[in-house]
Formats: C-alpha cells, sequence, structure tokens
C-alpha cells in the first residue's frame, strides 16, 4: 500500500515552502523519499553538485558528546573547515546554546537547535526541515523564522519546512502545501490563515 501518491513539486532557489498536513498524511515519508532514505517509485531530481541537509522530526545525540563536539563533527563529516570563532559567532548571534554542555543534557527545544545549527553550517543548497519548530520556546521560533528567511533571501537556500504551526509557515512561506491522504489536497499562496484553516476544517 503506498503512503503517498501521484505527487509531483518543483522547488526554485531561494524559495521556503511549507508542508502541512494532519499525522499520518505523509509528510514525514515524503521527507525521506526526498533524501532518499527510503526505497520509492518515482523520481527525485536535484540540479548536479547540489546538496541536501535533512533535520529529522526527532534528533538524536549520543552520550557524552557536548554541543561544541556536535558541531564540529558536522562540519568534519562534510569536509567543512572548522573555525573556533565562526561557531561562537553563529552561536552568540542564531542559537545562544551552552556548547559546552553535554547535548544528551539539553531540553528538547536545545536540541532542536543544535541540530538545525549543524546543518546550516554545513552550507547545503537545499534544507528539508520535519517539524523545526517542536519544542522551542518563543524567542527560538521567531529567531529560526528570522534565520532561515535571511539564509533564502541573501544566500538563495531553499527550504522545506513541514509544521502545524499555520500562522509561523503562512508568514514565512513563499508557497504551502496542503498533504492530505497522501496527495497533494492544496497549494496555497497570499492566502490567509484563516482561510488555510478553513479549507483544512472543510475537507478532513
Amino acid at each position: 500500500m503506498s503512503v503517498l501518491d501521484d505527487i509531483s513539486l518543483t522547488y526554485e532557489s531561494g524559495k521556503i515552502y511549507g508542508l502541512a498536513g494532519e499525522n499520518g498524511a505523509g509528510k514525514t515519508t515524503l521527507f525521506d523519499c526526498m533524501a532518499n532514505l527510503t526505497p520509492h517509485e518515482g523520481e527525485v531530481e536535484h540540479p548536479k553538485q547540489t546538496t541536501l541537509g535533512y533535520l529529522p522530526a526527532e534528533c538524536f545525540f549520543y552520550p557524552l558528546v557536548t554541543g561544541r563536539e556536535y558541531i564540529e563533527f558536522c562540519l568534519r563529516a562534510c569536509g567543512k573547515k572548522i573555525s573556533a570563532e565562526s561557531i561562537s559567532e553563529t552561536n552568540a548571534v542564531g542559537f545562544q546554546l551552552p556548547l559546552d554542555r553535554y547535548a544528551s543534557e539539553y531540553s528538547t527545544g536545545m536540541k532542536k537547535k543544535l541540530a538545525i545549527f549543524g546543518i546550516f553550517l554545513q552550507d547545503h543548497d537545499v534544507f528539508l526541515l520535519d517539524e523545526p519548530f517542536n519544542g522551542m520556546d518563543l524567542y527560538g521560533c521567531i529567531r529560526l523564522k528570522r534565520l532561515i528567511c535571511r539564509m533564502a533571501k541573501e544566500m538563495q537556500k531553499t527550504f522545506i519546512v513541514s509544521s502545524h504551526q499555520m500562522e509561523v509557515l503562512n508568514d514565512m512561506c513563499d508557497a504551502i502545501h496542503y498533504l492530505h491522504n497522501g496527495r497533494i489536497a492544496k497549494t496555497f499562496t497570499d492566502t490567509s490563515v484563516e482561510e488555510i484553516e478553513r479549507f483544512i476544517l472543510e475537507n478532513e
């Protein structure tokens, strides 16, 4: 039995796309297919030399590994230069994490920010973010939203973001795809949150 059916999407550089849908609609499965982490029919095409960073909904960190060691591991894994100064500057501006503490001791929101910090520093072209705002406090959500918007506009990065927070998606996304029963039931552009919510409730 197929979880996803007849999905065809095209994404552009420098744009932010939202992915909304009820639990079990297939959002994470779609991300896994796009990242080639699960067998699937159909094709996922990326321009040559395009790199992809994937933030799963659940983040795991080994015990006795500090936040700083995790960031350095992420950079080393992609062959990126490790700069203590750059890590500290980026952390101060966008994340404000206690990098010398063990990551396993972080709160849920702090773990999510650390995972995002790691893939952002890897400097990918496309980012798949599965529920990135879950567990974050108000300030963390605001900073992350602004950082995503800045990276898309100034660095021409492409973001596909899943979330149940329709206000956040509507505020930052160029388009929102509503996934229902494994299909894209509707794509919203320049639509109010009230109209989006009305459509979802009328078609549940």
